[in-house]
This record gives C-alpha cells, structure tokens and sequence, in this order.
C-alpha cells in the first residue's frame, strides 16, 4: 500500500475502505494496491453519492460509488496523522 502524504486528487476510485479510526483505502482503477490516507479519528473527511456501504471487519467498511467512480480530492500533509479534508464525489 501506497501512504498518501500530500495533497492528490484520484479521478478513477472504485471503492473506498474505510475504518473508525479515521483511516481511508482508495482503490483505484488500474491500479493493485490500495492507496492508504492516515487520519485521525475526528478527521474531516465526506463522501456523497455513495450506492452503497458493506461491513468488512468490526471497525472497517467499505463504501461504493452510485456511477462508476469516485473522485476523490484528499489532503494531507504527511504519513500520518492527517486532518483533511478529504472529499469524494461522482460527476
């Protein structure tokens, strides 16, 4: 997994996993690994036009686009300990 460290913009996420403790995995199209963006727990982070969410594990959830993809807009400033904002959206 790729550790997203500064400011990026993913045009082509198929699915976003995420966790309660403020940690979200991009999935992006084309791509094997997930990209991982370290929050903190209270973290700013919104995403809109979600089809629909599934429970993976007892804090980890996995969230699906209503078109084929998220854009997502996501800053951050280094490795870990992040505040956002983090936005995804579908066109």
């Amino acid at each position: 997994m790729a550790v997203i460290s500064q400011k990026t913009v993913f045009r082509d996420v198929e699915h976003i996993l995420g966790s309660g403790s403020g940690t979200l995995d991009f999935a992006v199209k084309g791509e094997d690994d997930y990209y991982t963006w370290n929050g903190v727990e209270d973290a700013d982070w919104n995403v809109e036009d979600i089809a629909r969410v599934e429970n993976v594990e007892e804090d980890r959830f996995i969230m699906y686009p209503v078109g084929e993809t998220f854009i997502c807009e996501i800053d951050a400033e280094e490795d870990e300990f992040n505040h956002g904002p983090v936005r995804c959206y579908c066109e």
